[in-house]
């Protein structure tokens, strides 16, 4: 990362380098300051701003900050449902419903559900795509499942 700032105004914390290193004779104006870290070596750095919502901890962990957009997109229902390409968590409120993943595009998760507190539901897939080797599996009350499609196939994890 790169900003501009007065020379010798900023100077690199624990972890960090200032590149160009400061100076003790302040040239006139604005010169570009960059600050290196080596993130395989993140002790005590605390949190890097990777993205909008995004942040790594020094433990090298990306995660999630907030910003009020949610970080799944759930989808309860009590009717049965197709999945929307946005949806990622499909919660079944009753049962006897069958929830059906769209075509699947390479790398697509859904995690399905059972929320209902008795009976069963159905997971299939558009177009005779598999589950695994099935047509379709059968969730339990409070059973679950996670589909990622690899290309032909919904496997199951």
């Amino acid at each position: 990362m790169a900003y501009s700032r007065q020379p010798n105004v900023t100077i690199a914390g624990r972890g960090l380098t200032q590149n160009p290193a400061p100076n003790p004779v302040a040239p006139a104006g604005i010169i570009q300051v960059g600050y290196d870290s080596n993130i395989a070596t993140t002790a005590s750095l605390g949190i890097i701003q990777v993205g909008s919502g995004l942040s790594i901890t020094p433990e090298g962990i990306l995660s999630a900050t907030g910003g009020g957009a949610p970080i799944l997109n759930v989808k309860n229902t009590s009717v049965s449902y197709t999945a929307a390409a946005d949806d990622c968590y499909i919660g079944a409120l009753s049962n006897s419903i069958t929830i059906t993943f769209p075509t699947g595009i390479l790398g697509k998760v859904y995690i399905v559900k059972n929320q209902a507190s008795s009976g069963n539901i159905t997971v299939t897939a558009i177009g005779g795509q598999k589950l695994d080797n099935s047509t379709s599996k059968t969730l339990g009350s409070e059973g679950m499942l996670i589909a990622v499609f690899d290309g032909t196939r919904w496997s199951l994890i």
